[in-house]
């Protein structure tokens, strides 16, 4: 059955193209080149038919062998060039460029325009108008003046149906107009000296009686307010002297708050510089003010009569206090802002820390 089957399945014909391989290597490198089949003589005589069945398998090899493709199968050449646009960044890039400098001077033009609303038309040589807001602007601030003087007006023009306790218009300054009378047991000593005393009321209130005032503020939350304090000159001249001085020169910065003891009083230091009036003996008077008449007084330590040192430490009674009758000395006494010391309470402790920081914000003479 074997030998009964065309020559291109016979053993003749897996051997052939092995042999022709290195005929078709060459004739690669070397052009296209007619190839033919080797002659083959068969080992045996064959028949009629046998013989024209294997003339038309040599027809048919040499055709298969000599067959051409009409298609390139080679892979296609790879321009890099053309692939990474090397030669086109430039232009890219100086087209960009181009085209920013073009969207500037559109906005340019746009901002110009907006500004002199249209009037930049070079043929045009009149004077173009343009309108400014700074006279409406003008007369809105007028008119708000005036709706805020008439506000004004209306309020104090209202009467209050209930007794806020707060004193009537011109109150503050009643104090100025009052003849100043100072007391014989305070002056008894000075009349040796022939001191000469203010001719005018005013002066002597300023003098024996001035009045300087602190702004409040809990640190890091918000103002507590003012206070208002007068001092008594002749129950200790050097340190009213020293305290007036410093809030003239708005020096609210010096005034620290130490301690703070609930329902008994606030410590506040006043830090001096090298002063020699306040290093030696101090005059002074303790029967100026009686510490058991009221709360909310100033006052130091007899301990400090010989001198203060680097700072003043004085303190400010919460509550009445008989018993530092003697061994403290008051200079001052709160006459406005008493119920911001109430509020103060609330922020120390028994051993005086301060749990909220408590700052002068503000001082100065009334």
């Amino acid at each position: 059955m074997v030998s009964h089957l065309p020559k291109c399945l016979s053993e003749f014909s897996l051997e052939e193209p092995a042999e022709n391989v290195e005929e078709v290597q060459k004739s690669k490198s070397v052009g296209y080149k007619k190839k033919k089949l080797k002659k083959h003589t068969p080992s045996r005589p064959m028949g009629v038919l046998e013989l024209a069945r294997y003339t038309m398998w040599r027809e048919h090899r040499e055709r298969l062998m000599n067959i051409v493709s009409e298609i390139d199968q080679s892979p296609p050449a790879t321009q890099a060039v053309r692939q990474t646009r090397v030669n086109a960044l430039r232009e890219e890039a100086q087209q960009f460029m181009q085209r920013t400098k073009e969207n500037i001077h559109m906005l340019l033009n746009l901002s110009q325009t907006m500004r002199t609303h249209g009037a930049i038309d070079p043929f045009r040589h009149d004077a173009p108008y343009v309108m400014s807001m700074v006279p409406a602007t003008i007369s809105d601030l007028e008119q708000l003046e005036q709706d805020n003087f008439d506000m004004g007006k209306r309020l104090l023009s209202i009467g209050s149906e209930i007794d806020s306790g707060l004193k009537a218009d011109g109150a503050a300054n009643k104090r100025d107009s009052q003849p100043f009378v100072m007391p014989d047991r305070a002056m008894a000593k000075y009349k040796p000296f022939n001191i000469k005393l203010p001719s005018t009321d005013k002066e002597r209130w300023q003098l024996f009686r001035p009045r300087i005032y602190f702004e409040m503020y809990l640190k890091d939350a918000r103002p507590l307010g003012r206070i208002v304090v007068q001092l008594y000159t002749e129950a200790a001249p050097v340190v009213v002297l020293q305290l007036v001085r410093a809030c003239m020169c708005n020096m609210h910065n010096k005034f620290q708050i130490k301690r703070l003891f609930p329902n008994l009083w606030l410590d506040v230091e006043l830090p001096t510089e090298n002063n020699t009036a306040l290093n030696s003996p101090l005059e002074y008077d303790g029967k100026i003010i009686d510490h058991g008449s009221g709360g909310y007084v100033l006052s130091f330590s007899k301990s400090h009569l010989t001198g203060f040192g680097d700072s003043i430490p004085f303190s400010i009674s919460f509550k009445p206090l008989h018993v530092v009758n003697g061994s403290r000395v008051g200079f001052g006494r709160v006459v406005k802002g008493s119920k911001i010391f109430e509020c103060l309470q609330s922020y120390g402790n028994k051993n005086g820390t301060l749990s909220r920081g408590l700052t002068f914000t503000d001082c100065g003479v009334l």
